[in-house]
This record gives structure tokens, sequence and C-alpha cells, in this order.
């Protein structure tokens, strides 16, 4: 019998009150993700890495707990219930676990296609604020459309959910092409994301600025789409995997060595196309090669060897980083933004201290879970206080978002930028 599925960490998931009493038919996940599932030793190293865990020390709640629960319901042993699914759902994706894992278990594919499979079994069905938000999400002008009501409702003071965000933009216009300025030293692609594309437009045109002024041309493909990744992690596979084709059709024809995006979130999910894409073989080609040219944007623009003519002003102020769960555990790319800063003369960036656990914003997870989110930012927090720093800069649009309506509460009043952002602040030019 296989690790997974011993008697040892069934019995992890037996110790819940909701084990089935009655036979139910198994409901089987593809072969390769059950092997992954059987890789789990049970060494319990994950748990360690695991902010629900440090919430709750309940086995339900650690990484190989949940891996139980997955074998059980594969295996027919537990059924579909709602202390089930609050189990799986309080997981926050943040993939520390996987970054930790002696045996290299891919717990993130693990999850999103156990949630992929339990789904339609949900009692009651999904949740409202979920359908609402895929279709919105996963078309471009609606989401639009949507937006600018949520923006006139603010200045209208008729919304609450709407003061609960900081104040939206207009939609942006973006052009097809951004030429560069100067000697031409390549040119690249920029993905601009759904809400990214509204509430991050700022660092969106930090990016091209900074860009254009590095000597590349800027390719923004307007059929371009939300990369799926809200999709994918709340159980809807088939349309994250639409998405995705229609992503690579955006950018197929366009002759580019990289495609950049400015939220690691998003840019984790890009990256990860020719996991979602595998057929017909066009396409599974096209997604392997969208996959390798995808990078974050301070990784990029921290191997630029920037021209004589490009200046930053000097900044002598304290700034604290903060390393979302996407750059630092799947990306591994954390001191990207360190380095991209360190062109400022006179800054100080400091990492912010615990950068390792999740800050709770974690894409839908701030608003599926609130409660829980709160208290995982906190922690960010306190310590944001303990640097004395003077802005706070992160490189994902949702822990910005996450992190500001949390610093409104306590009446701090820091900036929290994208690093490209505060970059191209000091940009002489």
């Amino acid at each position: 019998m296989s690790p997974a599925h011993s008697p040892a960490i069934l019995q992890l998931a037996f110790r819940t009150p909701y084990a089935n009493t009655l036979r139910i038919p198994p409901l089987p996940l593809s072969l390769p993700l059950h092997q992954q599932i059987d890789r789990c030793v049970m060494c319990g190293i994950c748990s360690q890495h695991c902010p629900t865990y440090a919430l709750s020390p309940n086995e339900n709640e650690s990484p190989r707990g949940r891996l139980a629960l997955i074998a059980a319901i594969n295996q027919g042993q537990l059924t579909p219930s709602t202390p089930l699914f609050e189990h799986l759902d309080h997981c926050l994706g943040c993939r520390a676990c996987e970054r930790a894992c002696p045996s290299q278990v891919p717990f993130g594919e693990i999850m999103d296609q156990a949630r992929d499979l339990l789904e339609p079994h949900r009692p009651g069905g999904q949740h409202l604020g979920k359908r609402i938000g895929h279709a919105l999400l996963g078309h471009r002008r609606i989401l639009r459309t949507a937006l600018t009501g949520l923006r006139w409702a603010q200045k209208a003071g008729l919304s609450k959910a709407a003061g609960g965000i900081p104040p939206i933009p207009a939609n942006p216009k973006w052009q097809r092409y951004y030429p560069p300025r100067g000697k031409t030293r390549g040119k690249v692609g920029l993905f601009l994301g759904c809400i990214n594309e509204t509430l991050g437009q700022d660092e969106l045109r930090a990016a091209i600025r900074l860009l254009t002024c590095a000597g590349y041309g800027v390719h923004v493909p307007p059929q371009q789409t939300c990369c799926g990744a809200m999709h994918q992690h709340n159980g809807n596979i088939h349309a994250a995997t639409g998405l995705a084709k229609q992503n690579l059709r955006a950018f197929e024809n366009l002759q580019i060595e990289a495609i950049l995006h400015t939220a690691s979130g998003c840019t984790v999910m890009l990256q990860e196309y020719n996991k979602r894409v595998k057929s017909p073989p066009a396409q599974a080609n096209a997604a392997a090669e969208f996959s390798a040219k995808t990078q974050d944007i301070s990784h990029f623009l921290d191997t630029v060897q920037w021209p004589e003519h490009v200046q930053f002003s000097p900044l002598p102020v304290r700034v604290a980083v903060h390393s979302p769960c996407s750059l630092k555990h799947v990306l591994q790319q954390t001191a990207a933004p360190v380095r991209l800063l360190g062109n400022i003369p006179g800054i100080e960036p400091v990492e912010l201290p615990d950068n390792g656990h999740c800050c709770g914003g974690a894409g839908s997870y701030m608003l599926t879970q609130p409660e829980r989110a709160a208290r995982l930012r906190e922690d960010k927090l306190d310590a944001l206080h303990r640097t004395q720093a003077d802005i706070l800069v992160t490189s994902n649009i949702g822990c910005a978002l996450h992190l500001q309506a949390g610093l409104r509460e306590r009446g701090r009043e820091i900036e929290v930028l994208h690093p490209v952002t505060l970059l191209a602040r000091q940009l002489t030019l």
C-alpha cells in the first residue's frame, strides 16, 4: 500500500466527524496526480510552513492532512461534505508547503484538480460571489463596465462595498505598441491582467516607461484576457484553460523575447500554461513557448543594463519590501525587487520580517475567508510597524489591495506601491 493511502495517514481524515459511513463511488483524480499524492511520506515538514496550520493546529488544516482528505475522497471513503469543503477552502494556495517538501509533492496542482473534481458536489452549490467573479473576470468588456459602475458608486457615496477598496480610476486606454526610446534592444509583450488592468494601471504604465527607456519596444495585444488563475484555483479548470488559449492566440504572432507582467500571482499562472494546455499539439507547443518567455517585470528589469542616459534621482527613505507567496515560493525571485530598488541612490530597502508567511490576500481568499485573511494580515502589519518604513512595496496587486485595506483600518498613512512604480517615479527623463 502506498504511503499516502496507508492506514496511518488515512486516519488523519477519519479523525473528523464526517467520515463516510456509507460507501460511495470514488471521485477519481487523474492517474498522474493520483501517483503524485502517493509521494507524500507524512514527514510533517510542510506543516511547519503552512499559515493555516499556524492559525489552527488541526491536522486537517495542514497540507498532509488535506492530501489525506483528498486521497480518502478519491477512494470513496469520505463523502463531499460541508466540513470537508471548509478544510479545503481554508487553504490559501500559497504553496509554501510545496517549496519545503523533500518529496516534491506538487501540492498546488493536486489542490486545483481536487477542487475542480469536487466543486460540482459542493453542498448548496458554488458560492454566488465566485460565480459572479468568474463571469466578470472572464469577460474584459463586462468587467470594465462593472468597474465603471463601481467607480461612479464610490464618487456618489452610494456603495458600502465600493468604500472597502481604494478609489477606482477610469478604465485605461492602451496603445498596441510603445516604441523604444533611443537604441532598440529588443521587443517584449506586456500582459495586462483583469482587475490589475484598472486597479494596477499605475504599475503597468511604470513598466512601459521603464522598458521603453531601457530600449525595449512594448507590445500590448488588445485581445488578451484574464490569466485564469481565479477560475483554476476555485474549481473551474475548464474555464481557466479556455482563457489560457485565448491569451495564447493574443500573443501568438508577436516577435518578442519576453512576456512580462506586474502581478506575480498572474505571472505564475502564465508560466504554467504549459501544464494547462496540452492539446492539440500546435497549441501545446505554443503554450510551452509562452510559458518559457513569461517573466515577472522586476526580474526582467533586474537583468537590464541601463543606458547611460537613464538616471534615477535620490530618495533617502526606508522602504519595506513585501514578498508575495507567488514570488517567493513559486517564482523564487524575491531578491529581484530589492536589487531593482537599489538603482535609486540613497534608498534603504529592507525585507519585511517573516516574509515566508502569506499576508492573507491570496487571490479571492480575502473575499471568501475575510476573518482568516485579516488575522494573517495583522502579523504583516505588525512587522511593517517594526521596520519604521516610510513606504511598503509589493509585487502583487491582490496583496497590495489587502495590505492597503488593513493600513486604512489602522489609520496608518503608509503608501503601498509596486517596485516598478517607485523606480519609475525616480526616473529623471
